[in-house]
């Protein structure tokens, strides 16, 4: 019975074939343009994510700024400098913050090799930075904490400082100077595409221990009268906890360094949880307009079939008739329209479909630009398109199979024959 539904509605499709094909582009398209659309959106933010992620996720970067608000314990306008113990209280006191590390940083040192010499950005870190901003050797190995507690005189360096100081040659073990200090690359850090930073490359930087960093190469706060440090790296326990890890933050240092907590602008922090929620925002709302408006077009394209219906109908009234008039009931003659419709909904969606999956396919099969994961199709937006068709096609046959219920046989027969 199924079958011979399923046979009578393509024979339908192909005894009026420019009707059908105009009439089922506006399914295809609508549910290709939809999914394109989706899939498009989907692979930006994967992209964003993956890009985001060589940074470091949901990480909050701390640097020191100006007091714009008056309170009891500073006035207003004062420099706020960071300094090591401040680094040392957030993780003494923090209770969200699952991991800190302070960082050092100069411009001004000429790095030589026994090939070459160049300025590169030179960081000091304490060893869980490279856990937070995703800093991992791809040649030897990264910093550890016997580095930190013994001073060494060690170094990873970015494959850019490679290529430039030793041709791009395996230099692990090979020794370079520093200012006037020799130093033993341990690590060589490999190519990564960042999106954003806020000091350079990591593939142009050299990191060395921080207490190196400290003891050769100090930095002094005007501010403090003490050493200071560039900036701070922290991250939540949960990923979702960085908006309130950065007030308790502001909490903790405002008391040590006495400024009002809600004065923004006493230290900059860059949330970078915050700034990937909102790029995900802008992407989901670009998904959900462009999804709206195929949906749109998936339902004209369902108008046009109800049309298509109801020609047939008209069409096939005699046929009706005859039917009714050997007993079928009416809500068989309903199941059968209802029936091609939804044959001829799903016939045109799977066209869009087959057509948007060969494009992923091709399109993901070429190489990716920078934060682009690709034609993303995903489980979740197969079953919405599914539903959509279903209920595209329901829709579309509804009325005519209501139409053909209801036809008196005697009538039909009697329109058919006159």
């Amino acid at each position: 019975m199924r079958l011979s539904l399923f046979k009578q509605a393509i024979g339908t499709l192909f005894g009026h074939k420019m009707r059908s094909f105009l009439t089922m582009f506006g399914i295809s398209w609508g549910i290709f343009s939809i999914v394109l659309m989706i899939s498009v959106g989907e692979g930006f933010i994967v992209g964003q994510k993956e890009s985001a992620a060589d940074l470091g996720t949901d990480i909050i970067i701390i640097w020191g700024g100006k007091t714009s608000m008056q309170s009891d314990a500073g006035q207003m306008g004062r420099e706020i400098d960071l300094v090591y113990s401040d680094c040392q209280a957030i993780r003494e006191k923090a209770t969200l913050t699952k991991s800190i590390s302070a960082e050092l940083m100069r411009w001004d040192v000429t790095v030589r090799s026994r090939l070459n010499a160049g300025a590169f950005d030179i960081r000091g870190i304490e060893p869980n930075y490279q856990y937070m901003r995703k800093v991992i050797a791809g040649q030897g190995r990264v910093l550890n904490n016997r580095d930190e507690e013994q001073r060494r005189q060690v170094a990873i360096i970015g494959s850019e400082v490679n290529d430039q100081l030793f041709n791009g040659d395996n230099s692990v073990g090979q020794d370079i100077r520093i200012g006037d200090y020799t130093f033993t690359i341990v690590g060589i850090l490999p190519y990564k595409e960042m999106n954003s930073n806020y000091s350079g490359q990591d593939h142009s930087a050299i990191f060395i221990p921080y207490q190196t960093m400290r003891k050769l190469f100090p930095q002094r706060s005007a501010a403090a009268g003490k050493e200071a440090i560039n900036n701070m790296i922290a991250i939540p326990y949960r990923h979702d906890d960085w908006e309130i890890a950065e007030e308790e933050i502001r909490r903790i240092l405002g008391d040590k360094k006495r400024f009002h907590p809600d004065d923004h602008d006493a230290l900059s922090i860059w949330n970078t949880g915050k700034g990937l929620e909102f790029t995900v925002r802008l992407f989901r709302t670009t998904q959900v307009f462009m999804g709206a408006v195929g949906i749109v077009t998936v339902l004209l394209g369902a108008l046009g079939i109800t049309n298509i219906m109801l020609v047939t109908v008209r069409e096939r009234t005699n046929e009706i008739g005859l039917r009714k008039a050997l007993g079928a009931r009416p809500k068989d003659i309903m199941f059968q329209f209802i029936s091609e419709a939804v044959t001829l909904t799903f016939v045109a969606g799977g066209i869009g479909l087959a057509l948007i999956a060969a494009l992923a396919w091709g399109v993901n099969s070429l190489p990716m630009p920078a934060m682009f994961g690709g034609l993303i199709i995903s489980p979740a937006v197969a079953w919405g398109v599914i539903l959509a068709l279903c209920l595209a096609g329901i829709f579309s046959g509804v009325y005519p199979a209501f139409i053909a219920a209801r036809m008196d046989p005697i009538e039909a027969l009697r329109w058919e024959a006159g």
